[in-house]
């Protein structure tokens, strides 16, 4: 990332802090004006706390919003956060338990009514990340506590917000999402976005010489990694800009790629999109159907991909379970021809649910040669 361009941080750390916050007031007497965070890629932030509102037996927090260069539309919306503290933990509706806490999404966060996303239809839109921050602390600061939490975030500017963001179209009503799979939001200019991306492939080539790397669409990829004994240095994310990668990488000598991605980008790649940025192209289930009448799905089930809210959803209507592998070399021919034949790539698709969905023919066998080259 260009040094120029600021980094934020996300509605899930906002929600974070807000809650360590307000238990710092609420059981230690401790009001801070800032608090500082380790969010999930390990990074140490400080984050100003905008108020702090103590009651009997509750506490209100907000926060800031803060998006860095990022042109984010939540950018400068109060992230707020209430912590209850009770002796049991009531039924509700939209809540998301915990051994210690009920998690609700209130005012202004959006509830999911669509299949396919990684919360539950009618749960609120708190998505696996910001659950596992929010966690983390609520144990810590009650371990010692005899006591239950009813922990609610709310965003009172979020119902306009969302109008703005694809939540409307993905069945996310009411509000925005509470998102962050680091914690952290990295500007996103496209220009300066991929030279650095160029500078991190070519340290990656020069740093041990290895005319081979790993491409992934983000940090879901990295348990893969482990499990097949791979390199985690020799990995780079490529985002959106598959085929500036693939370029990048013919232009540094790069000879073999693993791409380990999620089926949702890696299904546009099979369809000839090499810029997968939803703005620019997405025929996702279009492609997806197309697939799978190659494949001999039913009729049915066609229709039943063609009309889902996200290709998660889709994935559960494929009866024919060699369409993953279909894809997974059919998106291994994309990659080469793209490449001129330059390059040599094997391809490995999952899902959010962390399943293995298929690959290429020859993908285990290049993992485990380039595993024994580590």
């Amino acid at each position: 990332m260009s040094e120029n361009l600021k980094c934020g941080y996300t509605t899930g750390t906002c929600s974070a802090v807000g809650i360590k916050a307000g238990l710092e007031a609420l059981l230690n007497n401790n009001y801070l004006e800032k608090i500082k965070f380790t969010v999930l890629n390990g990074e140490e932030i400080l984050v100003p706390v905008n108020k702090i509102k103590v009651r009997k037996n509750s506490v209100s927090v907000s926060i800031v919003k803060y998006a860095g260069d990022d042109p984010d539309v939540t950018n400068g919306i109060h992230i707020c956060t209430k912590v209850k503290l009770v002796d049991k933990l009531p039924e509700v509706e939209r809540g998301l338990y915990f051994d210690r806490f009920v998690l609700i999404g209130g005012r202004g966060v959006g509830r999911v009514t669509k299949l396919g996303l990684q919360v539950e239809i009618g749960k609120s839109a708190i998505n696996p990340g910001p659950q596992k921050m929010i966690e983390k602390i609520v144990n810590e600061m009650l371990e010692k506590e005899n006591k239950k939490a009813i922990v609610t975030i709310y965003v009172p500017e979020g119902r306009e917000k969302a109008k703005k963001t694809f939540n409307p179209k993905l069945g996310i009503v009411g509000g925005i999402s509470i998102l962050g799979s680091t914690g952290i939001v990295k500007p996103m200019s496209e220009e300066a976005l991929k030279d650095s991306m160029f500078v991190e492939l070519k340290v990656l080539r020069m740093a041990k010489n290895r005319d081979w790397c790993i491409f992934t669409f983000g940090n879901y990829s990295k348990n893969y990694c482990e499990r097949l004994n791979l390199d985690l240095e020799q990995t780079t994310v490529i985002s959106n800009y598959v085929g500036f990668m693939i370029d990048s990488a013919v232009k540094l000598g790069f000879k073999k790629i693993l791409l380990l991605g999620h089926i949702g980008k890696a299904i546009k790649i099979a369809g000839g999109i090499f810029n997968t940025h939803s703005r620019v192209a997405d025929a996702r289930m279009e492609i997806m159907g197309a697939n799978a009448f190659l494949c001999g799905e039913s009729s049915e089930n066609i229709t039943k991909i063609l009309s889902s809210n996200t290709v998660e959803e889709a994935c559960d209507y494929i009866e024919k379970k060699e369409f993953f592998s279909f894809i997974a070399n059919k998106v291994k021919r994309k990659v080469e021809e793209y490449s001129r034949e330059e390059l040599e790539c094997e391809v490995l698709l999952f899902s959010f649910k962390g399943d293995t969905l298929g690959c290429s023919e020859n993908f285990y066998q290049t993992a485990g040669e380039l595993a024994e080259k580590n």
